[in-house]
């Protein structure tokens, strides 16, 4: 087994990851970023989440909320010419639309800038801990040839299902805590779709619920967002499925399932969308995009309250701005609830450490928050801002009663916005 010490070690290379690292690195911490999988981008670059979300308020006059290591990102999409400034979405949220292939070498290069390891192909197995202490000292890890395991000074889960402090012991809630909770999407995306086909709400109603009284039973939204990548490409956020544990046998069945619906939802637009008569399902992603699974119970607890208000607490590490978008109904659109004024809110920092914990830390959407609060603070936009955080808190040494006030000065020195 190889063996191998370093300041932070941040498990997981989506955005939230990606910006924990480079957060930990500016702060001069030699920090390890390892990913399952083969590219750095999370969701974005495996399950077709096409935009980021959550870099601007909603509205007409949308301003930036996520700069920092997001800004950064940004930049190189820029250079590479896949980014010139956000587009509407159908209910008028500012997204940056993306290019798989170029967020997958942006990221790539933006992350070479930095005295970063970055493992790709690495699965961490098991976390070794004193649960009584607190405190996460070990986690064995391997890839195809190798063993791992790695230790160090402190800890970021950036793993999007809270897979560290899993297996560390420390307390979570699956989902709304209830049983319940948002659904997981798999997105679709179709190409041979000519720049005439609009995708009305009311008209994608009318066809997915004929298709059902004409027999099309394995559908499961009835309504849901289309929306243009290019000028013969969509993307299509319909087969849905709750998802009540991260099993492999319940990960199969889901995967599976929204496989099959995904191919239903071809026929159907075949058969019934005017102009879609051609169109091909290009990809359905590496995996299921997982919404909504294992949230840390923090030191604080972001609520919906909070941000609907659009609180800004004076313990503030990163702003949020996107609506809470509810996907609490497989069958159904996304509900939204707008945040007061298109304003923004403040995320504490209490609510990226898990509680009774020394040396673990979250960014994305494991952070400690309430089920509305996560609907805003899920999306990936956020996620960079949480993750920086996360990363420049578990490079700089705690204890300290300005502990908070050191964290954000680190952070307004590094271009973020808190």
């Amino acid at each position: 087994m190889l063996e191998k010490n370093y300041d932070v070690i941040v498990v997981g290379g989506g955005a939230s990851g990606i910006a924990a690292a480079i957060g930990a690195a500016k702060t001069g911490a030699h920090c390890l970023l390892m990913e399952r999988y083969g590219c750095l981008g999370g969701q974005a670059t495996t399950a077709n989440v096409s935009s980021y979300c959550g870099f601007f308020t909603h509205g007409e006059h949308a301003r930036q909320v996520v700069k920092g290591v997001g800004q950064e990102v940004l930049d190189e999409l820029h250079r590479l010419g896949y980014y010139d400034g956000f587009r509407f979405s159908p209910v008028g949220n500012a997204i940056v639309a993306l290019d798989q292939e170029a967020t997958k070498f942006a990221l790539d290069e933006v992350i070479s800038k930095y005295p970063v390891d970055v493992l790709l192909h690495c699965r961490m197995f098991q976390v070794e801990a004193d649960f009584q202490r607190g405190e996460i000292y070990r986690i064995i890890c391997v890839d195809d040839q190798n063993s791992y395991a790695f230790t160090a000074h402190a800890f970021v889960d950036a793993t999007g299902d809270a897979n560290l402090s899993y297996l560390a012991g420390a307390s979570l809630r699956y989902g709304d805590g209830q049983g319940k909770g948002q659904a997981s999407t798999r997105i679709m995306m179709l190409d041979r779709v000519p720049a005439s086909v609009r995708f009305k709400p009311e008209v994608l109603d009318k066809i997915f619920i004929q298709a059902k009284k004409d027999g099309h039973h394995h559908l499961s939204k009835e309504s849901g967002i289309v929306f243009r990548v290019n000028d013969d490409t969509v993307c299509a956020i319909l087969p849905s499925v709750w998802v009540p544990d991260l099993s492999a046998a319940t990960l199969t069945a889901c995967e599976m399932d929204t496989r099959k619906q995904a191919q239903e939802y071809l026929e159907v637009f075949h058969k019934y969308m005017p102009g879609m008569e051609n169109c091909r399902l290009v990809s359905t992603g590496v995996q299921l995009g997982l919404r909504d699974t294992r949230h840390i119970l923090g030191e604080k607890t972001l609520t919906g309250e909070q941000v609907l208000r659009a609180v800004k607490p004076v313990d503030s590490i990163a702003r949020g701005a996107w609506p809470c978008e509810m996907h609490v109904d497989v069958n159904k659109i996304a509900k939204y609830i707008f945040v007061d004024h298109d304003d923004y809110y403040g995320i504490p920092l209490g609510c990226l450490k898990a509680r009774q914990w020394k040396n673990l830390w979250c960014g994305g959407r494991t952070i400690s928050a309430d089920p509305v609060a996560f609907a805003s603070v899920r999306v990936m936009g956020c996620g960079f801002a949480t993750g920086q955080a996360a990363g420049v808190a578990a490079a700089l040494p705690e204890g300290t009663e300005d502990f908070v006030q050191i964290v954000q000065q680190e952070l307004v020195r590094q271009g973020a916005l808190i």
